[in-house]
């Protein structure tokens, strides 16, 4: 054979293992699709995304994937399971409803995060697992048109790093409009620590600047106009708001809400989610500008806040909804959530049990291991199950607002409507001998047969 006649061979040789592989490669995304296809179809599949929180809530970080998330798939990221004993692992994959004895479909946009967090759960034992990359519904349009996507109404409420980075450096984010801006670094006594470091530009706002003593109630329109004065803010000036604990900012976005602030936004996972990206932090302090009047009555929204004699009356209603956000030991008057300043237990009568954290100081029922917020479709759904619903008229409580407001706040991203802050609380509540207080687990005491029952108005008997 001559050396021109090897060559053909050799080119054609090559041609079909080229060949051969790639329609082997074809093939092999085919079954992977069928696989999956099958998956979906199946309602005992527990579908999983791996991906970061502003991608399931419904920020669009790549454009070749659906906004939002797989209706009703849990968010759940590999990282989570970091620095946990095998114990830990387990039971917070448990309390996330992901179960070993399930098929279970985890994806993310290009296989890769999916894929880390498979690896992590067949070490635990999880071994029936599937990887699916978003990406690859291009190759599958009916699947794609057949699939449900679904996304956190207002996601935009909730911002991440990158976004303030980029907002910082003038890059015009997804749902900027150009506007005035201002970031806010908010907390109660933590000028200090704010100095030492903080978000590049971050104002600092001891949240004694919207609430005072000796109720701690919300200040008089009066005292928001004069503050919104002095720290340089209008109803149209955009408020980011961040700080360690998540309820500092949500106690001050409810307020500022209330008062007429046309678009204030929260950084999810507050300044540990800014280190944690390592992006830098600026040392001293910022100052205030003022830039005039407010421009808008205030409260432009008094429905966003109401008082102990409304609290009472939404009490009579039959779809109201007052909400008690706090620990269960405070609901069922184990403990008073370790306030120094007050010794009175237990919880107004009627009042649903809302979630909370271990005590007046901690929210992590609301919060993920690493500060962000907890999976929204997981809230509403601990919130259904006392049967709190977006249909309802709700207002939200703690004992001075802290918490009542960051439930306000996540309530109003996710699209619930008819939704307040009693601002007293329980704190206001039980300053007056009069008021009755229950204590005990009301699950136990409830009675069907009891028109006047201190659960009349639940539908269904809520679990904790």
């Amino acid at each position: 054979m001559n050396n021109q006649k090897k060559l053909i061979l050799c080119i054609l040789i090559t041609l079909s293992l080229l060949f051969n592989g790639c329609a082997k490669n074809e093939q092999s995304k085919e079954n992977n699709l069928s696989l999956i296809k099958e998956a979906l179809a199946n309602e005992n599949t527990i579908v999983v995304d791996a991906r970061n929180d502003e991608e399931y809530n419904g920020w669009i970080i790549d454009k070749k994937i659906p906004q939002g998330h797989i209706k009703n798939a849990i968010s759940f990221q590999p990282h989570l399971l970091d620095n946990l004993d095998e114990d830990k692992q387990n039971e917070l994959l448990k309390e996330s409803y992901i179960h070993k004895d399930k098929q279970i479909l985890i994806y993310s946009n290009y296989g890769e995060k999916s894929k880390e967090l498979i690896a992590k759960l067949n070490e635990l034992g999880y071994n029936d697992t599937l990887n699916f990359a978003l990406l690859d519904l291009e190759q599958d349009k009916d699947l794609k048109e057949q699939l449900e996507f679904t996304y956190m109404k207002n996601y935009h409420l909730y911002l991440y790093p990158k976004w303030i980075k980029e907002l910082l450096d003038n890059k015009n984010p997804d749902t900027y409009n150009s506007k005035d801006y201002v970031i806010i670094d908010t907390n109660y006594e933590k000028f200090e620590d704010y100095k030492k470091g903080h978000i590049p530009t971050a104002l600092y706002m001891d949240t004694c600047k919207i609430e005072c003593p000796p109720l701690w109630n919300l200040v008089s329109p009066l005292e928001f106009e004069k503050l919104f004065e002095e720290i340089g803010i209008t109803k149209d000036t955009l408020v980011i708001l961040t700080s360690d604990e998540p309820m500092a900012s949500g106690r001050v976005a409810a307020a500022f809400m209330y008062a007429g602030v046309l678009d204030v936004r929260i950084l999810n996972g507050g300044n540990q989610a800014w280190k944690s990206s390592n992006y830098k932090l600026e040392q001293g302090e910022n100052k205030w500008t003022s830039k005039g009047k407010f421009l808008a009555t205030i409260p432009t929204h008094p429905e966003y806040n109401i008082n102990i004699n409304q609290a009472k009356q939404l009490l009579t209603n039959p779809n109201g909804r007052l909400t008690a956000v706090v620990s269960w030991n405070e609901y069922i008057g184990k403990n008073n959530g370790g306030y120094s300043y007050f010794d009175e237990k237990g919880r107004i009568p009627s009042s649903v049990f809302g979630y909370g954290g271990s005590d007046a100081y901690h929210s992590q029922d609301f919060l993920d291991s690493d500060w962000t917020m907890r999976s929204y479709e997981e809230i509403k759904n601990i919130w259904a199950d006392w049967d709190i619903n977006p249909q309802n008229e709700i207002s939200f409580f703690c004992s001075t607002g802290w918490r009542g407001g960051l439930a306000f706040f996540q309530a109003y991203a996710m699209g619930f409507e008819n939704i307040s802050v009693f601002d007293g609380g329980f704190y206001e509540w039980s300053r007056d001998p009069k008021n009755p207080i229950n204590i005990g687990d009301p699950r136990i005491e409830f009675n069907k047969d009891k028109a006047n029952s201190e659960l009349k108005y639940l539908n269904k008997v809520g679990s904790h």
